[in-house]
Parts: C-alpha cells; structure tokens; sequence
C-alpha cells in the first residue's frame, strides 16, 4: 500500500496545562478527502495548524511526503528554523475561516503575492496563474476587486486560489464556511468538490455533514483532543456507534432544523 502523504503519530499539544491534543494518530494518503468532525474545543483547528507548521507540539511526530514537519532532528527533538518552516509550509496550503485578503490588493494581487514571494514566478506568469485560478473558481470577472468589493462567499473562493495556486502537496481547510451568511456556503463547498473531483489532497475541518457524507473519503471524530472514531462517511455519519459522536451528531442535525424555521 502507498506511504501516507501526511503522516500524524502520537501527537501531544498543550496550551499552558491543557492538553488540546492528546495523542493523535491520523494517516492521510495522496488524492484523499479527510474530513474532521467534532465539538468545539476537540482538537480540531489546532492538529490542522499543528500540520501547517502555525504551531508547535510537545510530543510525536507529524510528516508530510516523508519530511518531518516540527524537528529537523526528531530523536533529539531540535526544532527547525523558521526559515525551514516557511519552505516546507509553501508546500502546505491552508484556507481559514476568515478570509485573511489583503485589502489593498485586488483578488489578482493577492493571489499573485505568494507566487512572487514564495515560488519566484515572474510577474507576468505569476498573474496568468493568478487568473487561471480565480477563473476556476468562479471569479473570472472579478479579477480586478478589492476585497470590499466581493462577497463573503467570493472573498473565501480568493483564499481557496490562493492556496491552490501554489500547488500545494496537502490542503487544509478550517471550517471555511462558518463565517458565511447560508446562502453563500454552497458556492463555496462547490469549489471544494470540484477540487476534491480532480484528486486534491484535503484535510477538512467542517460542521456540514452533508459535505462529509459526499465528499469524504474518510470522516475522523474528534473527541477531547483524541480521535475516537475513524471510517467511511457511511460508517461514521450513517451507524455511529460512539456514545459521544451519537449526540454531536444529533445537536448538528437539531441545529439545520432550527435554521430553516
């Protein structure tokens, strides 16, 4: 069976004397949609910054295409610089919740930053890549734009091109619906599944089952800073056995009943 892209052993984080993970074990192979459920506060969004280099871990090992993300030295655990950081999370894309658009910079221009900054593309070919992607992902007559001039849902589409622009190994997304008004999350999630259609690798950290169910390749329950549960969407979303994973279902599904009334 191939190696695993991402690679999650035994991770430990700890926030002053909380610990928010607590012994991680998570595998995720090329072309795999992963999707992360669970309460707020169960470790989501930081296993998510933790792959993407934004924190740093106590304990275990995270590895992406083979390369040890947090220590240039795991047995003596020498932390990398901040420079081998920035070069191993160019490889890495992430899309956050809020949108993190540089104001100033029209939708181009903000895509284009990366590819300049990080990749070294000459303007020109920077800005073709910059409008392939905004095109891709709907905004082809939206090049020009600041920011203030785009919706939310079309503010996320940009950071969703930013990241793939890069043509990253993995990308992350933390919960990058939840800022959105409900009329603009489909728009979003489509790019999404267009993406994950064309065999992205994705790790993804949502509270709309409905894209779980059928996107996921494999849905992953957090549950205190541990992974309780792992399987198909079938498994996990449709015969949860988990005691715990039954009743964060069940507050998900009363609370979409509660937004249509």
């Amino acid at each position: 069976m191939m190696e695993p892209l991402v690679q999650v052993r035994r991770l430990v984080k700890r926030f002053g004397a909380t610990t928010v993970l607590d012994g991680v074990d998570l595998d995720v192979r090329k072309g795999e949609v992963v999707v992360v459920i669970g309460a707020s506060g169960s470790g989501k969004t930081t296993l998510l910054r933790c792959v993407n280099a934004l924190e740093t871990y106590e304990a275990g090992s995270i590895r992406v295409d083979g390369v040890e993300i947090g220590f240039r030295d795991e047995a003596n655990r020498v932390r990398r610089t901040e420079r081998e950081l920035a070069a191993i999370r160019s490889d890495i894309g992430m899309v956050f919740q809020l949108f993190y658009l540089f104001p100033h910079l029209t939708a181009t221009e903000n895509v284009m930053l990366g590819l300049r900054r990080v990749r070294g593309l000459a303007k020109e070919e920077a800005r073709r890549v910059a409008e392939r992607w905004l095109t891709r992902v709907g905004l082809g007559d939206r090049l020009d734009y600041l920011p203030a001039q785009l919706s939310g849902g079309q503010q996320q589409r940009v950071g969703i091109a930013r990241a793939v622009a890069m043509e990253p190994k993995v990308l992350l997304l933390d919960e990058i619906t939840s800022a959105l008004d409900p009329e603009l999350v489909g728009e979003v999630l489509a790019v999404v599944k267009g993406l994950a259609r064309e065999g992205m690798t994705m790790i993804v950290v949502t509270h709309e089952m409905t894209f779980a169910r059928d996107v996921g390749t494999r849905v992953v329950f957090m549950d205190r800073g541990r992974v309780a549960v792992e399987g198909s969407p079938a498994e996990v979303l449709t015969r949860p056995i988990h005691e715990r994973l039954r009743g964060f279902l069940a507050r998900i599904e009363l609370k979409e009943v509660e937004s249509t009334l």
